[in-house]
């Protein structure tokens, strides 16, 4: 009897530590792939278009992907009527709020600090930092919430979240141009 409550117990515990470990790893992988995105993001120019779109669409769900699409093609079609003024997302997509560092004509990015992934089941919120350069004070600047779905055992960025709690994808769903 005390034989088998002892196996009985031993097996939960391996059951219960496998499954913290099986958490971790899933954290770790959402954090992972909001850390790769901006670090790739970094190193591009914030250009909206058809080829900027296909070099980062690996971090984002279909759906987010069909929205930029929708909104490089209004871009395009009010650039061509109105040939003097700035599209909706004429400075680039908002994955960073735009305050910049400029010491001596030379602009410092900003420094991004990824938080930890809050799971449940298969939707991830991690929360992105944004820290001005140490030359400009060091300040924090912004907080953001970047929404993902897991979709075939990978992370994928489904939606931004600012910190006013307005949400990237409904500027993208907006009727209006």
């Amino acid at each position: 009897m005390f034989n088998k409550k002892y196996k009985l117990l031993s097996i939960s515990l391996v059951l219960f530590f496998a499954s913290q470990l099986v958490f971790a790893q899933t954290e770790a992988d959402a954090k992972s792939t909001v850390e790769r995105f901006y670090k790739f993001y970094a190193t591009r120019n914030g250009v909206v278009s058809t080829h900027e779109l296909n070099l980062i669409k690996p971090w984002f769900t279909s759906e987010l992907t069909k929205l930029f699409k929708t909104e490089i093609k209004r871009e395009a079609e009010f650039t061509k009527k109105n040939t003097t003024d700035k599209p909706h997302f004429g400075d680039g997509f908002p994955f960073n709020p735009y305050e910049e560092c400029v010491v001596d004509d030379k602009v410092i990015l900003n420094s991004v600090e990824v938080g930890e992934a809050k799971i449940d089941a298969n939707n991830a919120l991690v929360e992105v930092k944004f820290i001005e350069p140490k030359e400009c004070g060091g300040k924090p600047i912004e907080t953001y919430k970047i929404e993902l779905l897991k979709s075939k055992k990978r992370w994928l960025i489904n939606d931004w979240i600012y910190a006013d709690e307005t949400k990237l994808t409904d500027d993208l769903n907006r009727k209006d141009y």
